[in-house]
C-alpha cells in the first residue's frame, strides 16, 4: 500500500491517494497465493493460501450409539463442495456404495440421505437399526485424489422394565418408573398410553435421569380417571 500526493493546477488543493497493488500468482487448479507489494520497492509478501478445493469440517461426532430398533444419523459436513465434486457414503465391511450424492443406491430402504438445499451437511439416516448395521462407514468426496473420513455406529440391545401399581383408585396419582439398560443413550423417553404418546407437559410428567448405567424416567399423572386405564408404554 502506498500513498501518492498530486498538485492540481491552479493552486488547488493537494490530493491525496491511496492505492494498493496486489499480486495474484497462479500456482495450479487447486489453490492460488495472493501476494501484497510493499511500498517504494519492498519485498512481496504472500497472504494466507486460499483454499478451492472440497475439505471436511468438524463433525458432531464420529462415533455414534443408538438402540435397536432407532434411527441412527451419521453427520458428514463438506465445504466448497463446488458443482462436479459428489459425496458418497460408503459401507466399510463389504465396500457397498450406498448414496452417492442424493441417489442411494442400497436396496435396503432403511438407508437414505438427508442434505438440505445448499447446505453443507450430508447426513446418512438408517432407520429401525439392527445389530448388523453396527461397524465403519465412510464418508468419500470423489476428488483426486479422493478425501474420505470414517464414522463408527454401535448398535446396542437396551431392556426396559416398568415398575408401578397394576391399580390405582379414580382422582390419585398413577406413578410408573421406567429403568432402561443402556449406557449413554441418546434422545429422548417416550411414554405411550395404548397408542397415544404422553406429553412431558400438563396432566402427566415425566422426568428422565441418568442412574449409573440405567436410565430411569418417572411418569406421573394426576387426578386419575377411568380414561387413563390400559396399558403403558416406554
Amino acid at each position: 500500500m502506498a500513498w501518492k500526493q498530486e498538485q492540481q493546477h491552479n493552486n488547488s488543493p493537494i490530493r491525496q491517494y491511496c492505492t494498493a497493488i496486489a499480486t495474484v500468482t497462479l500456482h495450479d487448479q487447486k489453490h492460488h497465493t495472493l501476494t501484497k507489494q510493499k511500498p517504494n520497492g519492498g519485498k512481496e509478501e504472500p497472504y494466507p493460501e486460499l483454499v478451492t478445493v472440497p475439505y471436511f469440517l468438524p463433525p458432531p461426532n464420529r462415533a455414534t450409539t443408538v438402540a435397536i430398533g432407532q434411527p441412527a444419523y451419521l453427520h458428514c459436513r463438506v465445504a466448497l463442495l463446488g458443482e462436479k465434486a459428489k459425496v458418497s457414503w460408503i459401507r466399510k465391511r463389504d465396500l457397498h456404495v450406498l448414496t452417492s450424492g442424493l441417489v442411494v443406491f442400497a436396496s435396503d430402504q432403511r438407508f437414505q440421505v438427508i442434505h438440505p438445499e445448499r447446505s453443507e451437511n450430508w447426513t446418512l439416516q438408517i432407520k429401525y437399526t439392527q445389530a448388523r448395521d453396527a461397524g465403519i462407514y465412510e464418508c468419500q468426496v470423489n476428488t483426486v485424489p479422493k478425501i474420505f473420513m470414517s464414522f463408527v455406529l454401535n448398535v446396542v440391545e437396551s431392556r426396559a422394565v416398568i415398575k408401578g401399581p397394576e391399580y390405582v383408585k379414580a382422582g390419585s396419582t398413577i406413578n410408573l418408573t421406567c429403568v432402561i439398560s443402556h449406557d449413554n443413550m441418546p434422545g429422548l423417553v417416550h411414554w405411550y398410553h395404548n397408542q397415544d404418546i404422553l406429553q412431558y407437559q400438563g396432566q402427566s410428567q415425566i422426568d428422565t435421569v441418568r442412574d449409573g448405567h440405567s436410565t430411569v424416567s418417572h411418569l406421573s399423572i394426576r387426578n386419575a380417571s377411568p380414561r387413563h386405564s390400559g396399558n403403558y408404554t416406554c
